[in-house]
């Protein structure tokens, strides 16, 4: 299976299982005006759009284990999102612990706002192995082509 298959089955677990359970109202992709200007597409607001979430299951390491600098890219352009839209609640919901620890790090040192809430989700252990292999399938691709900033990339 690929690995944008995975990420979007693991999205789909955490949109319609773990939230509704967590915070007890369910959750879809819905469009945001961001402070009276322009949109964007969160992957998760609740239906009181008071929680807003932007959700990544990728790992923060690539190719030969090196730390992806385009993961802090990510993370910062998911950060910028949520910090432009008016909820109550803004997370940044993450799978992997890498991709959590290196969140956590970044906003330890101020790169990442205080507002928003780092969490870290456990998937159930078969999604869980599905994105592992997939992620490792991935990373493999990245070796061969030597490109170790993004996966898939060629």
């Amino acid at each position: 299976m690929s690995s944008t298959l995975v990420l979007i089955e693991c999205k789909k677990w955490i949109i319609e299982s773990w939230l509704p359970k967590k915070y007890g109202m369910s959750f879809k992709k819905q469009k945001l005006t961001m402070q009276g200007r322009g949109i964007f597409e969160f992957e998760a607001v609740s239906t009181d759009k008071q929680i807003i979430c932007k959700i990544s299951a990728e790992t923060a390491v690539a190719g030969r284990r090196i730390m992806a600098s385009g993961k802090k890219t990510k993370l910062r352009a998911d950060c910028l999102m949520l910090a432009l839209a008016s909820a109550e609640k803004k997370l940044l919901i993450l799978t992997e612990t890498s991709m959590h620890d290196l969140a956590l790090r970044e906003q330890t040192a101020g790169r990442l706002p205080l507002d928003i809430k780092i969490t870290l989700v456990r998937l159930p252990a078969d999604l869980k192995q599905k994105l592992a292999a997939a992620l490792d399938e991935e990373s493999l691709g990245v070796r061969k082509s030597g490109n170790s900033d993004s996966f898939g990339a060629v």
